[in-house]
Parts: C-alpha cells; sequence; structure tokens
C-alpha cells in the first residue's frame, strides 16, 4: 500500500509530521510508500526555512517530499537548499495524477 498526501499551506505542512508518523505507526496497515506532494511557494520557502525541521523528519521516517517544480518558480527556495528525500517533479498536480493512477491512496491536508 501506498500514500500521498497533498499539502497547499505552511499549516497543512505542519501537521504533515505527525499525520505521517501515526500512519507509519499503525501495525495493521503494510506500506510500501509515503510521499508528500507540496504545490505551493509559500510552502515549499517553509519546508525549506521554518518548517525545514519538519522536511528532516519526514524525510527520516521514510517519506519522499515532493516539491512542484512550477511553485517552485514563485519561491525563493531551490533544489540547493534541500537534500536527500527531496524530489522537484514537473507539476504537483501531475505527481498527484501518476501516483493515484499507479495505486496511490490520496490524502489531503
Amino acid at each position: 500500500m501506498h500514500t500521498v498526501y497533498h499539502v497547499s499551506d505552511v499549516d497543512a505542512y505542519r501537521v504533515a509530521e505527525p499525520k505521517v508518523r501515526n500512519l507509519l505507526d499503525d501495525d495493521t496497515l503494510e506500506l510500501d510508500g509515503v510521499a508528500v506532494v507540496v504545490d505551493r511557494p509559500v510552502v515549499i520557502d517553509a519546508a525549506a526555512g521554518e518548517l525545514r525541521e519538519t522536511t528532516d523528519a519526514l524525510v527520516g521516517m521514510g517519506a519522499t517530499v515532493k516539491l512542484c517544480s512550477n511553485a517552485a518558480v514563485g519561491a525563493e527556495a531551490g533544489e540547493a537548499d534541500f537534500g536527500e528525500g527531496v524530489e522537484f517533479v514537473s507539476s504537483g498536480v501531475g505527481e498527484l495524477t501518476r501516483l493515484q493512477d499507479g495505486g496511490w491512496a490520496y490524502i489531503r491536508l
């Protein structure tokens, strides 16, 4: 089973860590992957700055943080501001579509 969280605002990104942790701690599920897709410039900036600990925690738990390249155009943070476990995708909505088409469960935060 795979799950993708869709995050479009800073407050939702703040709660992504406990939501992902709760999912991963649920022993009744067999998870093969967790992703967090971010599609707003302000959230990309927060993920690199004030909420960097959240980004690091998500990656540390094994989640992949996927940032929309279109949104990144309006962000101050860029690829150099992130490490492993964070990837820029062609578009947030495209990535969500691909993942859902591949059977990933979708959760909007």
